[in-house]
């Protein structure tokens, strides 16, 4: 079934919201204010989803030609960028204010620091095998059909131009589940990681098809185990004054543009505090470890990832910063709970899922001064700062950084101070 409709506006999760006899419907690929030809294609009982077909009164923000219309990794690569910058600073302060109760006048002067495309340090792609070769890609919206991403705007154009060559060259191969890359900032160094199915006895053949386009190999089995390695390691990648460290198995920012002017940032706020003792939670292999020590504080990184933690040792040997900064490697929630200590700085970069109640209650009690937390999702932010607010806290700053251009997620870092009345 396909009918017309006007797109009324923007969901936080990207789609456009439409409104028919049909009931409410989120649509992927439209801009408000368009006319278009939909077709459902699945239904729950508060909400259908559904297909565009043609456009028949386009937005004047619509991009045409030059990009890749339907990329499975960019939700809104069909998106103007400087208009997609603009949508995205108001979803983020609808967020705050439905999900949070945190009025938009909290966020005054909201920046959105912009990017460039062929950002994405870090990349991840699926294989399929289709018609005798293998594919790798992206998987298209809500299926497991993996779609091509030779023409995806977020990559680097060498990184496009190798995945056919990576395609030939596993074709012989099972198809790994996954295949993460990792660049250096000039694109001139890259590393991958496979993950393979159970104890695959194709790890070394696989590693071997990988080395010749790779400065560095690694396969694993799908519960990490490594299984094979070849080359480098990992990457040193340059922040400013220092090198961090980056594998391509453990978390690290993915824009090449905005990783220094970030823990720039991270740096200014937390210069804002006398030296003193911060915390640096969900710390990876030491990027904004790197930002504290820059500001003069005394630093403890938690990092439950064993990967990333032994990055962040590697870091604090090559900056002999040994007696400034101490790294455990432990869940976060546990640390906080048997670390009974107080610091007058808190860096928090959490996943995807926030901090939730406890922990940011828990946080809120522990930090004496400032608190920043850095989030990659609105949603859960607003959440724990409904928590956080109203244990002392106010609001002193916040930037947007649009780490993720080309689709509708966008970086959030949000300063916090303890109210003098508190």
């Amino acid at each position: 079934m396909s009918f017309r409709a006007v797109v009324e506006k923007l969901a936080p999760t990207g789609e456009g919201v439409v409104r028919t006899n049909e009931g409410v419907g989120l649509v992927d690929g439209v801009l408000p204010g368009e006319e278009v030809e939909i077709e459902i294609v699945r239904r729950s009982r508060k909400i259908w989803r559904g297909r565009p077909g043609a456009v028949y009164r386009a937005s004047p923000d619509r991009r045409t030609g030059g990009h890749a219309d339907g990329c499975p990794a960019c939700d809104w690569a069909h998106f103007d960028r400087a208009a997609a910058r603009s949508a995205k600073r108001d979803l983020f302060l609808e967020t705050m204010s439905r999900i949070g109760r945190v009025p938009a006048s909290a966020f005054a002067g909201l920046a959105v620091e912009p990017s460039g495309p062929g950002y994405r340090l870090r990349s991840r792609f699926h294989a399929e095998r289709r018609e005798g070769s293998l594919r790798l890609g992206g998987f298209a919206p809500g299926t497991h059909r993996v779609e091509p991403l030779d023409a995806c705007e977020a990559l680097s154009g060498s990184l496009r131009d190798l995945l056919p060559r990576l395609g030939e060259a596993l074709a012989p191969f099972p198809p790994p589940l996954e295949i993460a890359t990792l660049e250096s900032l000039d694109g001139g160094r890259r590393l991958v990681r496979a993950v393979v199915p159970g104890e695959s006895g194709a790890a070394a053949p696989i590693a071997r098809a990988l080395a010749p386009h790779f400065d560095g190999v690694s396969v694993v089995d799908s519960k990490g185990a490594l299984l094979r390695r070849a080359g480098a390691p990992r990457l040193w990648i340059s922040v400013g004054e220092r090198e961090c460290p980056a594998s391509a198995g453990a978390f690290f920012q993915a824009n090449r543009f905005l990783v220094e002017p970030l823990a720039r940032h991270v740096e200014e706020l937390a210069a804002a505090v006398p030296p003193g003792r911060a915390l640096d939670l969900f710390g990876g292999s030491g990027l904004f470890a790197g930002a504290l020590l820059g500001a003069g504080h005394q630093v403890t990184s938690v990092e439950g990832q064993g990967e990333a933690a032994r990055d962040a040792k590697l870091a604090r040997d090559r900056w002999r910063s040994g007696d400034r900064w101490r790294i455990e490697q432990a869940p976060v929630a546990q640390f906080v709970r048997v670390d009974r200590g107080r610091e007058d700085l808190i860096v928090v970069d959490p996943p995807r899922a926030g901090l939730g109640l406890a922990l940011s209650r828990a946080l809120a009690h522990r930090a004496r001064r400032r608190l920043i937390y850095v989030s990659c999702d609105p949603a859960t932010l607003a959440r724990d700062l409904a928590a956080i607010l109203p244990e002392g806290w106010e609001i002193v700053g916040a930037r947007l950084f649009d780490l993720f251009a080309l689709t509708h997620r966008v970086e959030a870092v949000v300063a916090l101070e303890r109210n003098r009345a508190a």
